[in-house]
């Protein structure tokens, strides 16, 4: 069943939140005040379409309620009697509940919904320890009643109050049914400090201030105060509720307790558009029950004490320590509200510590009860929006559908069998009427369809074919053409390729002796001669040979020069340029007299040098470097009793006729 705070078929974990329930105002919030009294709240029609306003009645205890509620409902709010199809809403009373995060792991609290409800009641049962080595657990869930929720940040909550106070909550709720019990009783149980939070959050301007995005890491804090005990709670944007604490007040403050009847018959709630609502009462209900004129000092002495211990055991809880471990940056305000006619005292209260801490205080306009009463019917009613926007802001835990009624497979899953049962009577049923004609009438379409397609196709198809069959002939003729052609060039361009290959292989030796020169050993480094191919030494077949000839001023750079020459390498790895490499130097001779005046010393020629003369300057040697240029092999020319290809001419291919155009 679609609800309204998601698309999940069943209630994430407490959270009861029915769509069908938010959208009916067949509501009734009751709350038991600590005066003796009880207020109802239940929505009513405004005079505008689809506007609701919030209708709340005091009532005094002992009062015959059910007659009461009745007639309210039929009189003024237009609504049908109490019956098991309402929804009633009430809070937990005693002062006991208790809201706080579990110490899980990341492992568990990976786990989904129906594992990590399994795993918890394991941990009840083994007395597990959580990540602070205490056991989750601290009572057992047969006296707890335990309502666990996800928080924004992933982390989980648990509120948890003595599971006799739900059984007693319960019994009041039943008694406004009179004599005849019910056997199911749509009831929703949560604590004080939630519905004051949903109700300050969604039903006054300055709760929608603290839903800024600017106010995101900022926590508020909220206390209740009343002769009966006190609440107090930590809410923050990004994390939700996450601290929630009930004390009851000491027995000299409970026995001042008086049935201080509030002079407001109703509190008006308008909306006037989703999201933008405004507050209006009656002069009477924003004031406070005044204080019995012969009340003693001592009475307010202890009252005043009781109020301080209140406010100094709010403030314990604000730590930076929590602050830090939850990543939020500070405290922004403290939201507070009285009963019992303490509100005076507890606004001077209020003052003093805002002039000490430097927090500010907001009062909310109503006593305790009817701020409740209005919570607890903005989480479950949408109040014409599409939603219950309240209840989005702090999702409602139903404390009486706590984590042990969620752990009863057995009747999960006999209500899912029932309606399998109904689901498959009804196909069944849908089937044996509807079956037959449907099948008959839907064979002879498919059939008369599928002959049609048939013959549709197959006209289609010759068509096609004959259309194509005409367009290809001219493409076939001009492709014969073509082959014939690229045929005779693929040859001519084999032949010239492989001429053409021949000729950068002079211009490579040229580039691979620039980069060799050891200009580095001898920047006077001199080339007088190159010759490259055959008959350079009377052989005609030497077609690789080549010899260099030049002048150097040492033997270091002519040694150099061979060196890098012999490991120069070719374009493929491992390969080599230059092979069977040899070099000669010549210097000049020195003789032992002087030559004559006027004439030229003649040097000795050494014996079948390459070098012919020897006359060069002193200081400087000529050198001769011979070899073979690898590269120069591969272009040898062929042997001359082998006759050179011929390339016969293109063949003469007339051109293709056009190809005839279709006709139209």
């Amino acid at each position: 069943m679609r609800n309204a705070f998601g698309t999940k078929e069943k209630p994430l974990f407490g959270l009861d939140n029915n769509k069908n329930q938010s959208d009916s105002p067949d509501q009734l919030a009751v709350v038991w005040s600590a005066g003796e009294e009880i207020v109802a709240a239940s929505p009513s029609k405004a005079e505008e379409s689809g506007i609701y306003d919030l209708d709340i009645a005091r009532f005094p205890d002992g009062f015959n309620l059910t007659a009461a509620i009745g007639l309210r409902r039929a009189s003024f709010l237009d609504l049908p009697p109490l019956s098991e199809q309402t929804q009633y809403l009430t809070i937990a009373s005693d002062y006991s509940e208790r809201t706080r995060i579990l110490a899980l792991s990341g492992e568990v609290l990976a786990l989904n919904d129906d594992e990590l409800i399994e795993w918890l009641l394991n941990a009840e049962k083994q007395m597990s320890l959580g990540i602070d080595s205490h056991p989750v657990f601290e009572t057992a869930l047969e006296e707890t009643a335990c309502s666990i929720a996800r928080l924004p940040n992933g982390l989980v909550a648990m509120t948890e109050v003595p599971r006799r106070h739900i059984k007693a909550t319960r019994s009041k709720i039943l008694s406004l049914l009179g004599e005849e019990t019910p056997a199911f009783v749509n009831l929703t149980v949560e604590t004080p400090i939630r519905c004051a939070a949903r109700y300050f959050l969604s039903a006054l301007p300055e709760g929608a201030v603290a839903l800024r995005n600017e106010k995101q890491a900022e926590v508020s804090a909220f206390i209740l105060i009343g002769k009966g005990g006190f609440s107090y709670g930590l809410w923050s944007p990004s994390i939700g509720l996450f601290s929630e604490y009930g004390f009851s007040a000491p027995k000299e403050i409970n026995r001042m307790r008086t049935n201080n009847s509030a002079d407001v018959e109703n509190f008006q709630y308008e909306s006037i558009s989703p999201g933008n609502r405004v507050f209006n009462s009656h002069p009477a209900a924003n004031q406070d029950t005044p204080e019995e004129n012969n009340e003693s000092k001592v009475q307010q002495e202890q009252l005043q004490i009781y109020i301080s211990d209140a406010f100094d055991q709010l403030f314990l809880q604000l730590s930076f320590e929590k602050l830090e471990q939850l990543n939020l940056s500070n405290y922004s305000q403290v939201i507070w509200s009285a009963g019992d006619g303490l509100s005076d005292l507890v606004a001077a209260t209020a003052d003093a510590y805002s002039e000490n801490t430097g927090l500010g205080f907001f009062r909310l306009p109503a006593q305790v009860d009817e701020i409740v009463a209005g919570g607890l019917l903005f989480g479950s009613f949408s109040f014409g929006d599409t939603t219950a926007v309240g209840a989005q802001i702090i999702p409602p835990v139903n404390m009486a559908r706590d984590i042990l009624a969620l752990a009863d497979r057995e009747e999960i899953e006999r209500r899912q069998m029932e309606d399998q049962a109904v689901l498959r009577h009804r196909n069944r049923t849908v089937f044996a009427l509807l079956a037959t004609p449907i099948i008959v009438l839907a064979g002879l379409l498919a059939l008369s369809a599928d002959l049609f397609r048939t013959q549709f196709m197959l006209g289609m198809r010759e068509a096609n074919a004959d259309a194509r069959t005409l367009e290809l002939k001219p493409a076939v003729e001009r492709r014969k053409s073509y082959e014939a052609n690229l045929k005779w060039y693929q040859e001519f361009v084999t032949q010239v390729s492989g001429l053409r290959r021949q000729q950068p292989v002079g211009i490579g030796l040229l580039y691979e002796l620039n980069t060799n020169y050891p200009f580095d050993v001898d920047p006077s480094f001199y080339v007088s001669d190159l010759k490259l191919g055959g008959g350079l030494t009377g052989n005609e077949k030497c077609f690789d040979c080549v010899e260099i000839k030049g002048f150097a001023r040492n033997k270091d750079a002519v040694t150099s020069f061979l060196r890098s020459l012999e490991f120069a390498g070719g374009p493929q790895s491992g390969s080599k340029l230059f092979s069977n490499l040899a070099y000669e130097v010549q210097e000049k001779v020195a003789t032992g007299t002087a030559a004559p005046p006027g004439s030229q010393s003649i040097q000795p020629a050494l014996t079948g040098s390459g070098l012919t003369r020897n006359d060069v300057a002193p200081g400087i040697i000529a050198w001769s470097l011979k070899g073979n240029f690898v590269p120069l092999a591969e272009f040898a020319p062929p042997d001359k009793d082998k006759k050179p290809a011929t390339v016969p001419p293109p063949p003469n291919v007339p051109p293709p006729n056009p190809a005839p155009k279709p006709a139209s």
